[in-house]
């Protein structure tokens, strides 16, 4: 692991509009046509590794032309299906020794735990990850005076599977979970997302979640909507195997997939500050989803790294002090916990999305 600053970048960028720029083609919802921009070189997070891929390119291709309803269905089972990781060693004994919290989602354990005293800062993974991987930030500003939360979202680690089993969820079931946890934790002073954590966030804070004072998102997964074209020729699906995908999950769950994008947000609410930790050379979310949600995200500041990859930047030294540091603020301007806030957020949480 590369721990030295000068083995990245320290390029930071800021944007304090007072009003959202317009959003470019690429953040852009694809209830309009697909954009044409390239995809990356790995379509998105969600594919998974798949030591047979050419042979699950070959089926999907046949299903796709022959019985296209199955080639739909094998699309939705794969996309939404997370894989179960668990801590290394170092991370399982971190947790081991912390307060464990009795969370559960709809009738299911979610696995949550909380160290430290101070602030409450709560951590949320990314897809097929596992709240172990946030350890080293969230070791690093517990010894800085933040009282740290982290969870395994549901299908996730060490959580139950969520409502649609298996090991199948989605965003809105991770979304509900992050609120229920966050209102069991108490106030919350700031959220530090990865990847898909961060659409999660963004999610629950577009479904009325009143959420923190700060955020910070590191490789941000921002435009989901984008990501299904290329998701799906990566796997040999059709064109029409794809809009048949689209269309179906978005009758599904009763909204459009624009509402995963989260540089859309800004136009929906006031947001708190944002600091988007993004490295050059991640292959698995390119740099353009963070450098979108900066343009789009009022008061918002981009610290951009070099040769870390997707995640290795969590445990990058430079990069724990540059979320410290936007975070060192609320250390000293400490909100006064309201009882029933927390209460009141919990009971919203568990009622609001009933489609999982």
């Amino acid at each position: 692991m590369e721990s030295s600053r000068s083995k990245i970048s320290t390029n930071v960028r800021i944007n304090d509009h007072r009003e959202p720029e317009a959003v470019d083609l690429e953040t852009a919802s694809l209830d309009a046509p697909p954009s044409p921009t390239p995809p990356p070189s790995r379509p998105a997070t969600w594919l998974p590794a798949h030591r047979s891929l050419s042979w699950l390119r070959l089926a999907m291709r046949v299903l796709s032309r022959w019985a296209p309803a199955r080639a739909e269905a094998l699309f939705e089972r794969i996309w939404f299906s997370a894989r179960r990781t668990v801590p290394r060693a170092d991370a399982a004994r971190w947790l081991a020794a912390a307060e464990p919290l009795d969370v559960r989602v709809h009738g299911r354990r979610v696995r949550a735990w909380a160290r430290g005293r101070g602030p409450a800062v709560l951590l949320v993974h990314g897809w097929s990850g596992h709240g172990g991987q946030m350890q080293p930030l969230a070791e690093s500003l517990q010894a800085r005076g933040f009282r740290v939360v982290l969870f395994d979202a549901p299908a996730h680690g060490r959580s139950d599977p969520s409502r649609l089993g298996g090991r199948q969820v989605s965003m809105i079931e991770i979304a509900q979970a992050l609120r229920v946890v966050a209102a069991s934790a108490g106030p919350l002073a700031a959220v530090v997302a990865h990847s898909g954590g961060c659409t999660a966030t963004a999610l629950a804070l577009r479904d009325g979640w009143q959420g923190p004072r700060r955020i910070v998102f590191v490789a941000p997964f921002a435009m989901p909507s984008i990501a299904i074209a290329p998701f799906g020729q990566a796997i040999g699906a059709s064109d029409g195997v794809i809009a048949a995908f689209r269309a179906r999950t978005q009758a599904r769950f009763g909204r459009p997939w624009s509402d995963f994008d989260i540089p859309a947000l800004a136009t929906r609410r006031p947001l708190p500050p944002l600091l988007v930790v993004h490295d050059r050379d991640d292959h698995d979310v390119p740099l353009r989803h963070g450098a979108a949600l900066v343009r789009s995200w009022p008061g918002s500041r981009l610290f951009e790294t070099r040769s870390l990859g997707h995640r290795r930047v969590l445990h990058d030294p430079a990069v724990m002090a540059e979320v410290e540091g936007f975070l060192a603020p609320l250390r000293d301007a400490r909100a006064k916990p309201v009882p029933a806030d927390a209460r009141d957020e919990l009971d919203r949480a568990v009622a609001t999305c009933p489609i999982a």
